[in-house]
């Protein structure tokens, strides 16, 4: 998986099909996680800074990442 890069939302879309499908039950673990996180943080905040402050930014973006931890993840 480090020798994969990802250049646009299309590979992205791609890569995470790809991954889904392996039959690996922890294909979206706690690193994969995180770093969802800082990336829905930094779009959060170029469209919505201008609204919320930072610390709303960043609890936002936790618990968006948790419902789709919940909802879509872990959802047998």
């Amino acid at each position: 998986m480090s020798d994969v890069k990802i250049s646009n939302n299309n590979e992205l879309l791609g890569f995470l099909l790809t991954q889904a499908s392996s039959g690996q039950k922890d294909w979206f673990g706690f690193t994969q996680q995180r770093i969802t996180g800082i990336y829905l943080t930094h779009q959060i905040a170029a469209r919505h800074g201008d609204k919320m402050t930072p610390k709303q930014v960043v609890s936002y973006a936790k618990e968006l990442n948790d419902e789709i931890y919940q909802g879509f993840i872990k959802v047998k």
